[in-house]
């Protein structure tokens, strides 16, 4: 026998007109009257509601000549599945995507080299900096050839300079350090590459070299970094100079 056969016998047989069936089961009248007339069909949930409710075997609730309520089950119970595993695969997705951002951001604001070196929302710029008036150099053991004998000895080994880059004419940069060799008085300024922390290459080159618009905001003498330089050095108080050092954009 057919549910809406079922439903309307059993709420005969218990005296309750279907506003009151309804109201037991917090549906509509109209909703109960559909399924009366195998317009539409309850969900699993209310199926067990109305197993207690009138006191009738769930089996019997869905076994009947018609099988379209099964059917209809069984398809929102796969359709149920399928919606979880899509959720679960676009959070899948986004969580991925959000650490990943947090991973350049957080690359971007400690200026890990190699992080901003395969961020694809940096861009290459190129910069000027004054260095220090002499590079710093220490004695490192290495391997000296001569004809085909080699010989282990002491060689002076140029450190990096930690330096403020300037991008453009408004002072907007960051502080890098790189690698520029030995150099004079005359070339203590460095033509910079860079994407992000990441310096591609530094060359050494005179103040007059300096394209004049870019000439004007390079100072001639050499301030070391410090972690608050009073708000006339604003730009250079931080390492990097955004709002947002997290934000792993330009």
């Amino acid at each position: 026998m057919e549910l809406a056969h079922v439903l309307r016998e059993k709420r005969q047989e218990m005296n309750l007109t279907q506003q009151q069936l309804a109201d037991k089961l917090h549906v509509t009248r109209q909703t109960l009257s559909r399924w009366e007339n195998s317009l539409s069909y309850p969900n699993l949930d209310t199926l067990v509601e109305l197993s207690d409710l009138l006191a009738v075997p769930l089996d019997t609730l869905l076994k009947g000549d018609n099988n379209a309520m099964v059917k209809k089950i069984s398809s929102d119970v796969n359709d149920k599945r399928r919606y979880r595993r899509y959720l679960i695969i676009i959070g899948s997705i986004f969580t991925v995507i959000l650490i990943w951002l947090c991973v350049l951001g957080y690359g971007r604001a400690n200026q890990m080299e190699w992080i901003d070196r395969f961020n694809p929302f940096l861009e290459t710029k190129y910069g000027y900096a004054v260095l220090p008036d002499k590079v710093e150099v220490k004695k490192e053991r290495g391997i000296e050839q001569r004809g085909k004998t080699e010989k282990k000895v002491w060689l002076k080994v140029p450190q990096k300079v930690d330096a403020y880059v300037t991008d453009d004419a408004f002072s907007h940069g960051s502080w890098l350090k790189f690698s520029t060799g030995e150099y004079d008085l005359k070339h203590r300024w460095a033509y910079v590459m860079h994407k992000g922390s990441y310096v591609y290459a530094a060359r050494l080159v005179k103040k007059s070299e300096i394209p004049l618009q870019m000439r004007e905001t390079i100072p001639d003498d050499y301030t070391p970094f410090k972690e608050s330089t009073g708000p006339e050095h604003a730009s250079t108080a931080l390492r990097v100079n955004k709002n947002f050092p997290w934000w792993p954009f330009n």
